[in-house]
């Protein structure tokens, strides 16, 4: 599956490309080249959904001993990953604004290292 470009409007980014995109780590269209990804707020907020989904069902299982329960949360998580995926929007960003990012990225994860090392 494939999705349409922000830039090109055309189904040009892959589906893992989309799921796996970042700031840092952006999508490439393969019909016109150019780079866009899904927000971290987005892509964040699907993960936690998913793992409420699998809490809240897990503690209603428990509650009323009903195994079962369970099982249904983790349908429920894995297909609304699936379909908050698909309708997860695309931004364009530039080559530039990528490679700040993944400059800031690998700055805050050296201080975090520093700090981590040091305490």
């Amino acid at each position: 599956m494939t999705y349409a470009c922000p830039h090109c409007r055309q189904p040009g980014i892959a589906a893992m490309a989309k799921r796996w995109s970042s700031r840092e780590t952006p999508a490439a269209c393969g019909r016109c080249g150019k780079l866009s990804h899904v927000l971290a707020s987005t892509s964040s907020g699907i993960g936690v959904a998913g793992l409420l989904i699998i809490v809240l069902s897990g503690i209603a299982a428990a509650a009323w001993d009903m195994a079962p329960l369970l099982l249904l949360g983790v349908g429920l998580a894995v297909a609304n990953n699936f379909l908050a995926w698909r309708r997860a929007r695309l931004w364009p960003i530039s080559k530039e604004s990528a490679d700040s990012a993944k400059k800031a990225g690998w700055f805050v994860l050296g201080l975090l290292a520093l700090f981590g090392l040091g305490s």
